[in-house]
């Protein structure tokens, strides 16, 4: 084989050794920012789930609310034709 010949195949090794070692810091870089991605999302949705939660916990205080003020209601009701009638 001619020197030229040798020095091209040892060129072209080195390229596609050169390549390779890009590509996988490539990969690695491209998991670790989806594992921090995927961590920021997950803190993200456990927030809104502890906001729901609350508004949740709000809706049903309402509706025991709302209950109350028609017992109020009809207590005042009672009330006031007990007064009217005596």
């Amino acid at each position: 084989m001619s020197d030229a010949v040798i020095v091209a195949l040892i060129t072209g090794l080195c390229a596609v050794f050169g390549q390779w070692l890009i590509s996988r810091n490539q990969i690695k870089r491209k998991k670790i920012d989806d594992a921090v991605r995927d961590a920021r999302i997950e803190d993200r949705l456990n927030s809104l789930e502890a906001k729901v939660d609350k508004h949740n916990g709000y809706a049903e205080r309402f509706a025991e609310i709302g209950t109350d003020i028609a017992v109020i209601r009809n207590d005042i009701h009672n009330l006031y034709h007990r007064t009217e009638g005596a």
